[in-house]
């Protein structure tokens, strides 16, 4: 684990500390994810006062495997199908086992395009992860080493070159052609004594692979990086059985874009190269972050489209409703009627008055239809009843009158009794 600071173009390795996989000294507990790695980051945290959290993560594995293929020029939705379909035809693991990453190398716009193709175990990759994640940083990025190593030696794309990361556990040989990556393997070096047998062996093999496929050429360059990079011998062997220049550290652009540290960068390649910004061709590198948490990623956008459609639903139900009331209201304030209804109180009681002055109309009538009938009828009606009122003893009433021109009937009440009388004209 590295931590490392970049101010504008000069990038700094300022710590260094190892993380073991399996403590020999602790067990349980899941690989990496002990209490002795994690007190370790954390006082490296605490010493250097670090409050970034993110983490860039590179795979340098025995069991990360590479293809380079050609393929007819694709854009790159096109080409991310045909990986997607025939990605178990170039490797023969078990996919469900291997997550599976890939980038553009070149692009001939005529005809062809060179694409890198790289596995990772999926379990393996996990439990960095889950370490990460134990000591409370996020990771941001996964790479692989080769790409990053590529990074180094971009002002070299007119050659090729091997760069040899020698370090006392194991070697790791990445061939650059023009710029592109050729090749990468891991040779594990023998570590009872200094021969250096197995690894010369190991080169052996791979230069020749290269020359037989380049029709005879030769690697141009070799560079020496890595814990071993000032051993003496070691040097003297490559430069002497390989009959390549040989060169020892970093090239001179590279060192102008290393600030001064207590820690040597020549042992760190692929941590510096992984800071070097390059513009990828469709813009797209191997990181191996989507691709671990994409089945997470399509559940929280699934998740996520769900209650996106929920909230869509929810909003065009309260337009709609809004709209409504707006609607309702401003149609009930054009069509106000309270003036109406205030003048159609009013006009009832008009009517009321009317219904009124139509029953006294009609009573006036009938007397008046009485009076004309008296009149007609020749008869001296008024006197007849002034006669009777005159001839009323004290403590007699007329209780009932009926009275033509040939008969009057008149009921008298005398004190609660009643008598009848009749009168004839």
């Amino acid at each position: 684990m590295a931590v490392v600071s970049k101010r504008i173009n000069k990038t700094k390795i300022k710590k260094i500390t190892k993380i073991y996989e399996e403590n020999k000294f602790i067990s349980g507990g899941k690989p990496y994810a002990d209490e002795y790695n994690l007190n370790k980051i954390k006082i490296i945290r605490e010493k250097l006062k670090i409050k970034n959290k993110n983490v860039k993560v590179i795979l340098n594995w025995e069991n990360i495997i590479t293809r380079i293929i050609e393929t007819p020029v694709m854009n790159k939705k096109e080409l991310e199908g045909f990986i997607k379909n025939n990605i178990e035809d170039y490797f023969s693991v078990n996919m469900n086992e291997y997550l599976y990453d890939y980038e553009v190398m070149s692009l001939n716009k005529k005809d062809k395009m060179a694409i890198m193709l790289a596995v990772v175990p999926r379990i393996k990759l996990k439990e960095v992860l889950d370490f990460i994640k134990y000591c409370g940083l996020t990771p941001q990025s996964i790479g692989i080493y080769p790409d990053s190593i590529s990074n180094l030696f971009l002002d070299e794309d007119y050659c090729s070159i091997a760069v040899i990361d020698a370090n006392v556990e194991k070697t790791t040989l990445t061939i650059l052609d023009k710029g592109k990556i050729f090749l990468y393997a891991n040779i594990l070096n023998e570590t009872e004594d200094e021969d250096f047998s197995e690894l010369m062996r190991s080169l052996d093999y791979f230069l020749n692979f290269y020359s037989t496929r380049h029709f005879g050429s030769k690697i141009d360059n070799i560079y020496i990086l890595g814990q071993l990079y000032t051993n003496s011998k070691l040097c003297e062997l490559i430069s002497t059985q390989t009959s390549i220049e040989t060169k020892i550290g970093f090239n001179v652009k590279t060192s102008k874009l290393i600030k001064k540290s207590e820690v040597d960068e020549n042992i760190y390649p692929d941590i510096l190269g992984d800071f070097i910004p390059v513009k990828n061709i469709y813009n797209k590198s191997i990181d191996f972050l989507d691709k671990f948490y994409r089945k997470n990623k399509k559940k929280q956008y699934e998740n996520r489209l769900i209650i996106r459609e929920i909230e869509i639903f929810f909003l065009i139900t309260i337009i709609i409703i809004g709209a409504a009331l707006i609607y309702t209201k401003l149609n009930l304030l054009k069509y106000d009627t309270l003036d109406i209804d205030s003048q159609i109180a009013a006009l009832s009681s008009v009517q009321n008055d009317v219904n009124k002055l139509d029953k006294e109309n009609k009573a006036y009538g009938d007397k008046a239809r009485y009076i004309k009938k008296i009149e007609s009828d020749d008869f001296d009606y008024i006197g007849v009843l002034e006669t009777l009122r005159k001839g009323l003893p004290k403590g007699a009433t007329i209780k009932m009158i009926t009275m033509n021109k040939e008969n009057i009937n008149v009921v008298f009440d005398v004190n609660k009794n009643t008598i009848d009388a009749e009168y004839v004209c």
